[in-house]
């Protein structure tokens, strides 16, 4: 076997004369062109190959590798056509970087892990979509500057469905990032802005859905009741995420942000200052100097890690935007950290240290935290403490979709082109530190959907995908090769991004039209005509018995009910920015009603229940 892998390798052998690189996000680190004009072509016939005796890890990836080109996955000898991946172990290689040997009779992706030779996996899928399954011949080698590449997705406040959470893998995965951040518990920003409420307390009884956990949970009353996970499916996300190189990082934010929690346990609100905010903030806040409230928060991540469904190497504790005093919120956070590690878990957190000052010590061993404002934290002061720093600065990386157009820091849109032409890792403006620091892991953008409730623009995760694919290349590409400056203009990157959009399902919303003959039965509370994780069409729907439909865990209706016992022709019609409604033929006026808050919320896309 080891005779017939080197026969392969040798036929895949490429002369050295540097060239131009086929265009792969991120770009290839080194190529070198192989024969003049020669270039593989994959046929029906090709298959990927593995050793017999390739590791569990590489049969994985390169299983789902086989899936994306539609061929057959075989474990033996490759021959004329196939694509082999390999994996020779050296401890002195980066662990996620590859090679590639192309030339006309196959390829070989050969990488000292089984990771790395599934990014390698990547670069051909990539290559492959720009030059028709085909790639020139020549050799690539290719490896990652930094460690963490990330995504940070707040699904938290604003409800998501299972379908969006898999497409965001998906796409990381296109792009190398490894690192997925699902921001699972939170609650509406604005709490002062309700009506009629007056106090924290008001809050508690208010709005359920304005403070979400959205994982399924043993705490009476804790789970959202719009949209929420159940533990087997958030498993399976993590084992889907797993398969194409991306770890899922779980984060439940506490101690502050925490408005679900206080309200399963009103007894461990806040009770004292939150200085120069709105006191309504006091519900979003555990009282840290209650002995019984680390004991709660600590059985709540247990529950998780214990039953494996956070079976991950990383655990956010959150820790943001805490306005209790500095002494209570240290102790607790040192307390979490030391928790989650004894877990066997790598703790991760935003980093507040600097703001919160104070003398009680927090542990920093193994411990890797966000750099997010540099109001709150010093990422030269954290790393002089020991802590691995991830650079996710809020005026370069966050973005809060709200639909109006801004770019820049908690705008509409990051500046993407900015950060391409601009940013790097080691950037933290005028607190930057040295690109080779080794406490400096990487670097993440985040997207926060505080826009929801009473400010909800009618985004869905369908309307977000093209710009979650634009800026996952970017930082993608970034944290990939750590160059301050871009290899080829913008525009030409931006363009290649366009152009992928069809193969990551990222495209703008497809506009569709659904028809259904409709008898609804005599005395029908409820009455669906299609359903999927997106949308639930209804006839009858079960909130006030008109006809509507489902999206995003609240319920639309439009100011019609359906004759029972007669025939009805029922048709829904949805745009980017509208859906209609048409009976019998004839249109219905009037726009769907949302079921709660309906004058705050501007409906724009409905996906179709029935796409594949």
């Amino acid at each position: 076997m080891l005779k017939s892998l080197t026969l392969f390798a040798a036929l895949c052998a490429a002369s050295v004369a540097w060239c131009a690189k086929p265009n792969v996000i991120p770009a290839l680190r080194e190529w070198s062109d192989g024969a003049a004009g020669e270039t593989y072509a994959l046929t029906a016939a090709s298959r990927v190959v593995i050793a017999p005796d390739a590791c569990p890890k590489l049969e994985q990836y390169a299983k789902t590798f086989a899936q994306d080109l539609g061929r057959t996955l075989v474990k033996g000898q490759p021959a004329p056509g196939d694509i082999l991946l390999q994996v020779k172990p050296d401890a002195a290689a980066n662990p996620e970087g590859y090679t590639l040997a192309i030339c006309k009779h196959g390829i070989q992706v050969e990488a000292p892990t089984a990771l790395g030779a599934f990014w390698g996996t990547r670069s051909i899928l990539q290559v492959f979509a720009d030059q028709n399954n085909t790639f020139p011949a020549g050799k690539a080698k290719d490896w990652p500057e930094y460690k963490v590449r990330g995504f940070m997705f707040d699904c938290g406040r604003k409800p998501f469905t299972l379908t969006t959470l898999r497409q965001l893998v998906k796409i990381c995965s296109y792009y190398k990032l490894n690192d997925l951040q699902l921001h699972l518990s939170d609650n509406y920003i604005w709490l002062h802005n309700y009506p009629g409420v007056k106090t924290a307390q008001d809050m508690l009884a208010f709005e359920p859905s304005a403070g979400a956990f959205r994982l399924e949970s043993k705490v009476p009353g804790l789970t959202a009741t719009d949209i929420s996970y159940s533990k087997a499916d958030f498993r399976a996300l993590v084992d889907e995420a797993a398969a194409q190189g991306v770890t899922i990082t779980p984060e439940l934010d506490v101690p502050g942000h925490a408005l679900a929690l206080v309200r399963v346990r009103p007894d461990l609100m806040y009770k004292g200052s939150v200085g120069g905010k709105h006191d309504l903030e006091r519900a979003a806040m555990l009282d840290l100097t209650n002995p019984e409230t680390l004991p709660f928060v600590k059985a709540i991540f247990d529950e998780y890690i214990d039953e494996g469904i956070f079976p991950g190497d990383f655990v956010h504790i959150g820790t943001d935007e805490y306005y209790g005093d500095a002494e209570s919120y240290r102790a607790f956070a040192d307390a979490m950290l030391k928790h989650i590690r004894a877990k066997g878990k790598t703790p991760r957190l935003w980093g507040s240290l600097s703001y919160k000052r104070g003398q009680t010590p927090v542990t920093s061993e193994g411990v890797q935290m966000h750099i997010w404002s540099l109001g709150w934290q010093n990422p030269r002061e954290a790393i002089a403490k020991g802590y691995d720093i991830i650079n996710i600065l809020d005026g370069w990386t966050y973005s809060v979709p709200s639909g109006n157009g801004s770019v820049g820091g908690y705008g509409d849109d990051i500046n993407a082109k900015a950060i391409y032409e601009q940013w790097s890792p080691a950037n933290f403006n005028q607190l930057s530190v040295d690109p080779k620091e080794p406490k400096l892991l990487g670097g993440a953008w985040a997207m926060w959907n505080d826009n929801a409730f009473l400010t909800d623009p009618g985004l869905c995760g369908r309307d977000l995908l093209p710009r979650i694919q634009k800026n996952c290349a970017t930082i993608g590409t970034k944290c990939w090769d750590g160059a301050a400056k871009p290899e080829r203009p913008y525009e030409d990157f931006l363009a290649q991004i366009k152009a992928q959009a069809k193969t990551l399902d990222a495209e703008e919303p497809a506009e569709w039209e659904l028809s259904f003959n409709v008898l609804v039965p005599a005395g029908s509370t409820c009455f669906p005509l299609a359903k999927s994780d997106e949308t639930d069409l209804y006839a009858v729907s079960p909130v006030n018995g008109k006809v509507g439909f489902r999206r995003e865990g609240a319920q639309y209706t439009f100011d019609v009910t359906l004759p029972q016992g007669k025939p009805t022709k029922v048709t829904f019609r949805s745009k980017k920015r509208e859906t209609t409604l048409l009976i019998d033929g004839q249109p219905f006026p009037g726009k769907p009603i949302r079921q709660f808050f309906p004058e705050a919320c501007k409906f724009f896309t409905l996906p179709n229940p029935q796409a594949k």
